[in-house]
C-alpha cells in the first residue's frame, strides 16, 4: 500500500477542507436505517449478550428504584393514619 507524501497529504487536506464531505452525510433516515446503523459495532457474542444484560441490569435497577419509592409513601401514609 503506498504511503502519503507530505505534498500528498497537503493536497488532500485543501480538496477535503473545500469540499467538505461530512456535510452532505445525513446518516440514516428510516427506523429501519437508525435501528440496523445502531448495530453497526455489534459483533455478537459475548460482547452482544453482556450489553443486553447490562441494559436488562438498568432497566430492573430502575424498577426497583421506583418500588422502593412507592413502598416509602406508602409507608409514611400509613402511619399518618
Amino acid at each position: 500500500m503506498p504511503r502519503w507524501t507530505d505534498a500528498a497529504r497537503a493536497k488532500q487536506a485543501a480538496l477535503i477542507t473545500r469540499w467538505k464531505p461530512w456535510q452532505a452525510a445525513t446518516g440514516p433516515r428510516t427506523d429501519a436505517g437508525k435501528a440496523s446503523s445502531s448495530r453497526n459495532a455489534d459483533k455478537g457474542g459475548d460482547a452482544g449478550r453482556a450489553q443486553r444484560l447490562a441494559d436488562a441490569e438498568a432497566e430492573l435497577a430502575a424498577a426497583l428504584a421506583k418500588v422502593h419509592k412507592l413502598s416509602k409513601a406508602l409507608r409514611r401514609r400509613s402511619s399518618a393514619l
